[in-house]
């Protein structure tokens, strides 16, 4: 229960609970008024979900541009980052359950988890959490294959694949997840010897195409030197290193806010464009207005991002291609003898990953091995031990006879896009749609379709013969080195009913003595559901663009496995980043000025720009950056400029504000401006910004000067009128270098024009800052070389 709140400073109050301090909560979240009402300029972003790829992607738009974004999460915070990186605090996913109705309902469990669909089909459902299910992944992210990608969009499959600066796309996302360096985290005898015992196998099982080093999205080694691990990966430690980097601002300021038990329920459409959002924060309704400017992000999974696209915007495509995983747990021991006599007593864990291939489709084994005592070849390959003693208890257990070793497989499902299908519960095709059960809020909930077809049945049971032809290859072909995990206990071969190996039953036909019926998982247990709003660049076969962007709404998006054409083996997660990027990256460029031949200058925001002299600059979102104290310059430090034309917005807030633009100044030496903000003025071209046109060169100050008014070209060009628009509307300059000819438009109008400039012909461009509490706003500079 609540005890108090405690006041640590003004602007932030703690809850002191009976048995904790929530400092996490109160220094990560806001409350609703916080992040609504407190004088910022409007939200850039709005993304629903705070989960693996929505807190990916409010980062990334962050990070990249100078965008206000707003994260709203129907659950609350809970833990930082992933829950294999703390010690055992007691979060685990539950198990699947079938909740066909309300009544059947099983409420929350494991604390957070929540199943909001209803189905014929177990699921555990969702992590109602920030970080969501990042923070309970198993970290296996291989990519999809050449073939896998062979029937998406050939302009997707060219950026996950081709070459981006530091790789492809996947590459630039393995790094960053921990993935790229396989051996980073697994390693050592054993894991070398799988791997040979595994390729001399491969030729002999006709369905397995390639052996390679276990995907896993574990940064055990430190990146680079003097820096931490990163540890298994989540989401929720780039965001929430976000937000407390933001936080150093005030709230009117910030441009990163997450607020927990905000749960979208319904959005409306105005003319195309999503307009206002409905959302239910702690038992109240609130009502959020949203421009068409504003882009939303649906990135609360697969199947509720597609229930709020059905139940706000619907089309005949939404909720078709369902998608999931097969999946099976082949677990044997095999005995030491049958392996290299090398190994030593003491062995770490290893991983690997079998790709495979048959007529029916694709799938991949994730091999597991350790002496182990138990079945569980994993017990302590996803968990940190805290403690040495506890380290040298965990070694002494392990088995001198035997080496456990789990395939676990995965095999892809096939959806089907025809819209004209009839929607039949328990048959294939695969769907989702609207159930006629309702939510806690009066929304209807979705209905969930998943079966398997004859053609995955088929594949399954391909995928469970490999692993089994497989784990009979690291015997040696001797069924007297290997027993199989069977009702709870290892067995040999010969002494299960079902013969595993000797006598394999010809087919399934539901025979409880075939084991297979006994290691494969439900089909809604992987948390891989997929495609019910796919990705494509023909709105009359796919419901979303190449950026994820539903075709028929000009500013809402989708992340996640929801927008996959295909689902292929791969787990979801490195491809579903790595597009979550691509999401982002396209709402940072739509964010900018778009016009033919004029290229923006600079990302919206300070990123290539540098200070020289006093006081600075500030991004406030919207693109928007604004001058503060002086007297100072914000120069481009990436280009200089010799013929162009550039184009900006600016607008002041006060009529004695104060400011300009400078172009064609020159490097100081060899170098670049450095510190000296003179050299803009003494050898650059300044365009100004004084509505008073005040003179500080006689005394008293002369007023309404033209060299120095609003469009003069600073003491060398007068301005011919005073064209500015009235304070806090927003102003146009256009300014043509071209020779030695200099000429201004403000808002239309042409205002001065110098013809004989014998300053420097080339040069950086800058902003200036004045002097102490003038504050002038910039947006939209974007230029085109002559």
């Amino acid at each position: 229960m609540l005890k108090r709140l405690q006041e640590s400073n003004p602007n932030v109050l703690i809850q002191d609970t009976t048995l904790s301090l929530d400092v996490p909560g109160r220094f990560i979240c806001n409350t609703w008024d916080e992040a609504i009402n407190n004088g910022g300029v409007q939200f850039d972003a709005i993304v629903i979900g705070a989960g693996m790829f929505g807190a990916y992607c409010a980062e990334k738009i962050y990070r990249h541009a100078n965008l206000r974004v707003l994260v709203l999460e129907a659950g609350p915070y809970v833990v930082s980052e992933h829950v294999q990186n703390l010690a055992r605090i007691g979060l685990n996913v539950p198990g699947a359950t079938r909740a066909p109705d309300n009544a059947s309902d099983p409420g929350t469990q494991a604390q957070v988890w929540g199943i909001p669909w209803r189905s014929q089909v177990p699921f555990p459902g969702l992590a109602y959490c920030v970080g969501g299910r990042s923070l309970y992944w198993g970290g296996w992210a291989p990519r999809l294959t050449a073939a896998d990608l062979a029937s998406w969009p050939s302009e997707v499959a060219a950026y996950l694949q081709s070459l981006t600066g530091i790789g492809d796309a996947y590459e630039a996302t393995e790094r960053e997840t921990g993935v790229f360096d396989k051996t980073d985290y697994i390693s050592g005898p054993l894991n070398a010897e799988l791997k040979t015992k595994l390729s001399a196998a491969q030729p002999s099982v006709a369905t397995v195409d390639l052996i390679e080093d276990a995907p896993l999205a574990v940064q055990a080694a430190p990146p680079a030197s003097g820096l931490f691990s990163f540890d298994k990966y989540s989401s929720n430690p780039i965001l929430i290193d976000a937000i407390r980097e933001d936080a150093a601002n005030p709230d009117w300021r910030r441009r990163l806010f997450l607020v927990p038990h905000a749960h979208v329920t319904h959005l409306s459409l105005t003319n195309g464009a999503v307009s206002d959002l409905q959302v239910w924060v702690d038992g109240q309704q609130k009502l959020l207005s949203v421009p068409p400017t504003c882009m939303v992000i649906f990135a609360n999974g697969t199947i509720e991002s597609t229930r709020l696209a059905l139940d706000s915007f619907p089309t005949p495509l939404m909720g078709r291609n369902l998608m999931g995983h097969l999946r099976s747990n082949t677990v044997v021991r095999i005995k030491r003898s049958a392996f290299d006599p090398s190994l030593p007593k003491q062995l770490e864990a290893a991983a690997l990953l079998v790709r495979g291939s048959s007529p029916e489709g694709r799938y991949h084994l994730q091999v597991t091995a350790a002496a182990v005592m138990g079945s569980n070849s994993e017990s302590v390959m996803w968990r940190m031990i805290p403690d040495i003693d506890l380290l040298d208890q965990t070694l002494a257990s392990e088995s001198a006879d035997w080496i456990t070793v789990t395939f676990r497989g995965i095999g892809e499902m096939t959806g089907d896009q025809d819209p004209t299908l009839a929607k039949v519960t328990g048959t294939v095709p695969n769907w989702m749609d609207l159930s006629d059960q309702t939510d806690e809020f009066g929304r209807r909930r979705a209905w969930v379709n998943l079966v398997a077809g004859a053609d995955e049945n088929q594949l399954w049971r391909s995928m469970d013969d490999a692993a089994l032809a497989l784990a009979l290859k690291l015997a040696n072909d001797d069924p007297n080195a290997i027993q199989y995990f069977y009702k709870d206990s290892f067995l040999a071969d010969g002494n299960d009913p079902g013969s595993w190996h000797s006598q394999p039953p010809p087919s399934l036909n539901n025979d409880p003595r075939d084991p297979r019926n006994k290691i494969r998982d439900g089909l809604g247990t992987t948390h891989h559901e997929a495609g019910t709003l796919w990705m494509g660049a023909d709105a009359n076969n796919s419901v979303t663009d190449l950026d994820g962007k539903f075709h028929h709404v000009s500013n809402a998006y989708a992340v996640g496995p929801a927008v996959f054409p295909t689902l292929g083996s791969a787990n979801p997660s490195l491809t579903a980043l790595s597009l979550a990027r691509k999401t982002a990256m396209a709402i940072v460029s739509r964010s900018l000025p778009i016009e033919p031949q004029f290229r923006p200058l600079g990302t919206g925001g300070l990123n290539g720009w540098r200070m020289a002299g006093y006081g600075g600059f500030i991004e406030l979102g919207a693109n928007i950056i604004e001058s503060v104290d002086g007297i100072g310059l914000l120069w481009y430090m990436k280009e200089q400029f010799a013929d162009f034309i550039l184009r900006l917005d600016w607008r002041a807030s006060s009529p004695n504000d104060n400011s300009g633009i400078f172009i064609r100044f020159p490097a100081l030496g060899n170098t670049d401006p450095a510190n000296d903000w003179k050299v803009a003025v003494d050898q650059g071209y300044e365009i100004q910004i004084d509505d008073t046109g005040k003179n500080p060169d006689v005394e008293p100050n002369t007023f309404g000067d033209p060299l120095h008014m609003t469009g003069a070209i600073y003491k060398l060009a007068p301005a011919s009128t005073l064209a500015s628009k009235p304070l806090g509307q927003w102003n146009s300059y256009e300014i043509t270098a071209q020779g030695k000819t200099i000429a201004v438009i403000l808002n239309g109008q042409p205002v001065s024009k110098l013809v004989n400039a014998n300053r420097s012909p080339k040069g950086y461009i800058g902003l200036q800052n004045h002097h102490a509490g003038s504050r002038v706003q910039f947006r939209n500079l974007r230029i085109r070389t002559l």
